[in-house]
């Protein structure tokens, strides 16, 4: 080999060296490359993204591979709605496991986090009074995680965390069905006064593991934090609730003020999975993770005693529609 070939050869190992050097992150005591968890929402009916339009608040809990708590971070505001947010994490080589509650702000207790804290010690419980009544609007919760996380710190490495949404809105309207149709007057024979009524959803849900399972809880009573009276024949109340179970029973009920007496009575549940497996083919828990807002339209006989007053002929669910037998308390 001449001279002039054995120079070449070592200017091109030196330069491939160099670039080596500079494209590898890896140092012996921490990595220059970065680790970073990226969070989407898209378990939806939108199917779509909607993190970035939805989501004003994220808590990243980080452990070791073995589930011991290291720390917490926490971003909230503007930054989350760049469209492009990621969450730099920095940490050595190593196995971790991730835990993250989006939206929690003062309607959530976070079980505290420190020291040897394992990884099934997190916990979030909802606010309540001592009546157990939550008759206010709750902010928005999402629940997500990651169980495994090898960073090698070879590469700028970006983690992603899928979010399910833990709030629904439940809207039910009251309405008069007078000759086969809707009855939007005020001449209709079933009549309804939406105060002489109270509506509530109860459900011992307000409690979630670290795995976003549900614990053992009081039974909450969901009162509508909205009520509105449209006409005589038709009236609107809209509730809130936690994440609702295929496997439960979640019961929505009406009272009757001056007597005590229930006049209507159901398991929300049954009539929820009906829209399942009939509108969108698929199973009833992913339906019920995925949506969060129902609007339910009860439409009522025609009466003139207030004994028959809840007799429902047709039910409405996201714009699906049922025809009942009549009957009373389902």
């Amino acid at each position: 080999m001449n001279s002039k070939s054995l120079i070449r050869n070592i200017a091109l190992l030196t330069f491939f060296a160099v670039v080596s050097f500079m494209t590898s992150c890896v140092r012996e005591e921490m990595p220059e490359c970065s680790l970073y968890v990226q969070f989407k929402y898209d378990y939806n009916m939108l199917f779509t993204d909607a993190f970035y339009t939805q989501v004003d608040k994220v808590e990243l809990y980080v452990f070791d591979k073995d589930g011991k708590f290291l720390f917490r971070q926490t971003e909230e505001g503007d930054a989350l709605a760049t469209g492009n947010y990621r969450m730099e994490v920095k940490l050595p080589v190593g196995e971790y496991q991730f835990l993250a509650w989006a939206g929690a702000h003062n309607s959530y207790d976070i079980a505290s986090a420190k020291g040897e804290s394992d990884i099934t010690e997190m916990k979030l419980k909802l606010k309540r009074e001592q009546s157990r009544i939550i008759d206010k609007e709750l902010e928005p919760l999402w629940h997500g995680g990651i169980n495994h996380v090898e960073f090698t710190g070879k590469t700028n490495q970006t983690e992603v965390i899928s979010l399910i949404k833990n709030t629904n809105k439940v809207r039910f309207v009251f309405q008069g069905y007078s000759q086969g149709k809707a009855d939007n007057s005020s001449s209709g024979t079933w009549n309804l006064n939406v105060n002489d009524y109270s509506y509530e959803i109860v459900e011992s849900n307000g409690y979630m593991a670290y795995d976003n399972s549900l614990l053992d809880d009081d039974a909450l009573s969901y009162r509508p934090y909205y009520e509105e009276q449209k006409n005589t024949s038709a009236a609107v109340v809209e509730l809130n609730t936690m994440r609702l179970m295929e496997d439960r029973h979640t019961r929505f009920t009406v009272t009757e003020k001056a007597t005590g007496k229930k006049v209507f009575d159901i398991n929300l549940i049954d009539y929820l999975a009906m829209t399942a497996m009939e509108g969108y083919s698929r199973k009833v828990q992913e339906y019920l993770d995925r949506e969060d807002e129902y609007k339910i339209v009860f439409f009522f006989a025609d009466s003139s005693s207030s004994s028959d007053l809840w007799q429902a002929l047709q039910i409405q669910i996201n714009g699906w529609t049922w025809y009942l037998q009549t009957e009373g308390g389902m």
